[in-house]
C-alpha cells in the first residue's frame, strides 16, 4: 500500500485512537483508586497489545530520528503517579527479563516504570501523528511498530500478567501504603503483591 493508504489504514487509525485513550487515562490516573485503576488496566492493556499486532508493515522515509515530544519530566510524572497510586503493589516479579538474578531466578520490576515506558512511545506516536505530515506519520508508525517488537511490547505483555494477578489473586487494593508514607517495622507485608509472588516462587522451587 502507498504511504497515504498506510497512515489512514483502519488498523492504524484504531491503534492511534486506543493509544490516545490510554495516554489520557494515564495522565489522569490520580482520579482513580488503586482498585478502579487495576480494573481499567485489565481492559485497556490487552486491547492495546492486540491493536499493536495489527499494525501494517511500514518503511521509514527519513534518515534522521523522529522528533521526541515526551520529556524526562513527562515520563517521571507518569511513573510517579502510577507508583503513588499502587503503593506497595508497584513492584512485581519479572520472569522474562535478562536481568533475572542468576542465584534466585528473580528480578523485581516496577509497574510504574513499565507503564511510563509504554506511555513514552505511544505519546510520541500520537504527537507525531497529529503533525499531519504524511511522511512524519509514516515514520511514526514504523518506529512505534519497531519499538513494540523490540522494547515495549514485552513490557506491555508483562504488565498484562501483573495486572491480572493484582485483579484476581486476592491482593488487598484497599489499604495502599503510598511512597511518601513512613514505613513501620511492624507492618504486615504478607499480602503485598511482590511478597506473595516471592513466596510462590520459593515454594515452587522447593517442590
Amino acid at each position: 500500500m502507498d504511504i497515504k493508504e498506510l497512515v489512514y489504514n483502519r488498523n492504524v487509525v484504531e491503534f492511534v485512537t486506543v493509544s490516545k485513550e490510554f495516554c489520557i487515562f494515564l495522565e489522569g490516573c490520580e482520579r482513580h483508586t488503586a482498585k478502579s485503576f487495576v480494573a481499567a488496566c485489565n481492559k485497556v492493556l490487552p486491547l492495546l497489545y492486540y491493536k499493536a499486532t495489527l499494525l501494517p508493515q511500514a518503511e521509514p522515509i527519513y534518515d534522521e530520528s523522529n522528533e521526541e515530544f515526551v520529556s524526562e519530566t513527562d515520563y517521571q510524572t507518569i511513573e510517579n503517579k502510577v507508583k503513588y497510586l499502587l503503593g506497595q503493589h508497584d513492584q512485581f516479579i519479572e520472569i522474562n527479563d535478562p536481568r533475572v538474578d542468576e542465584l534466585t531466578g528473580l528480578y523485581t520490576a516496577s509497574v510504574a516504570e513499565y507503564m511510563a515506558d509504554v506511555y513514552q512511545d505511544l505519546k510520541n506516536l500520537i504527537m507525531r501523528y497529529q503533525v499531519g505530515n504524511i511522511n512524519v506519520m509514516n515514520d511514526a508508525i514504523w518506529e512505534c511498530a519497531e519499538n513494540f517488537r523490540d522494547f515495549w511490547g514485552i513490557r506491555l505483555a508483562n504488565l498484562i500478567r501483573a495486572f491480572h494477578i493484582l485483579a484476581h489473586n486476592n491482593i488487598d487494593l484497599e489499604n495502599i501504603v503510598h511512597p511518601d508514607e513512613n514505613e513501620s517495622s511492624e507492618r504486615d507485608t504478607s499480602n503485598w503483591f511482590v511478597t506473595r509472588r516471592q513466596h510462590d516462587f520459593e515454594q515452587n522451587n522447593l517442590t
